[in-house]
């Protein structure tokens, strides 16, 4: 959950971090574009040293900026977002509760385009600190939110996307227990892991991530 200023990096030319514009068009053979998602009052400058990771790896990566701390307007912001660069497939990892719209997208939306979806220390079960928020400045992220009721029903893991849940004991922020996904997923536990707000800029994280675009768990399936 960060409060850094509005910025945006741009890490080489086959890494195009935009908040606007065209992006040049990918080879049929290359692997998916990558969207990362920031998380509560966040921007898309808490992403930029994966960026520069995704990069140095050969991945093309891009962060949204989010419109506000309401999810379901969010999921509809990605869904634009996505349909403007004529994605035909996607990778999306997401931090906090950039994983909560992200996941509202693919759940309630339904969208064809998603190859996998990883979380970092999203709470998908709510943290009770949210619970005296304004419901559309991250009170969703309650546990007795009417959001997470309906979010939470049924399969977290509906469809064909990879799901991944990366999670550290030593968060600070999101208990271990709200990290997982029900149906069907891979969970990646650190112990003692890194803080909340580290997850995005960790190598050993990234070195999850990584491998989770790529379909592979490197936790537990379950």
């Amino acid at each position: 959950m960060h409060a850094s200023s509005r910025r945006f990096v741009a890490v080489g030319f086959a890494l195009a971090l935009v908040i606007g514009g065209t992006v040049p068009a990918m080879a049929a053979n290359s692997p998916d574009p990558i969207l990362l998602v920031h998380g509560w009052r966040g921007d898309p400058s808490t992403w930029a040293d994966m960026v520069a990771n995704f990069a140095a790896a050969g991945r093309t990566a891009e962060a949204i900026d989010l419109p506000g701390e309401d999810n379901i307007v969010n999921a509809k912001a990605i869904q634009s977002y996505i349909a403007a660069r004529g994605w035909a497939r996607v990778d999306i990892v997401a931090q906090s509760m950039g994983g909560l719209s992200a996941r509202q997208y693919i759940k309630v939306l339904k969208p064809s385009v998603v190859d996998t979806y990883t979380s970092l220390g999203t709470p998908q079960y709510g943290i009770y600190g949210a619970c005296l928020l304004p419901s559309s400045q991250g009170g969703q992220m309650c546990p007795t939110s009417s959001f997470l009721g309906t979010l939470n029903t049924g399969d977290d893991t509906p469809g064909s996307v990879y799901w991944t849940t990366i999670y550290s004991r030593t968060d600070g922020f999101v208990p271990t227990s709200s990290s997982r996904l029900d149906g069907g997923a891979c969970h990646v536990f650190e112990d003692p892991g890194v803080g909340h707000n580290e997850m995005d800029n960790d190598q050993t994280i990234f070195r999850h991530v990584l491998a989770a675009v790529d379909r592979i768990c490197v936790g537990t399936f379950k």
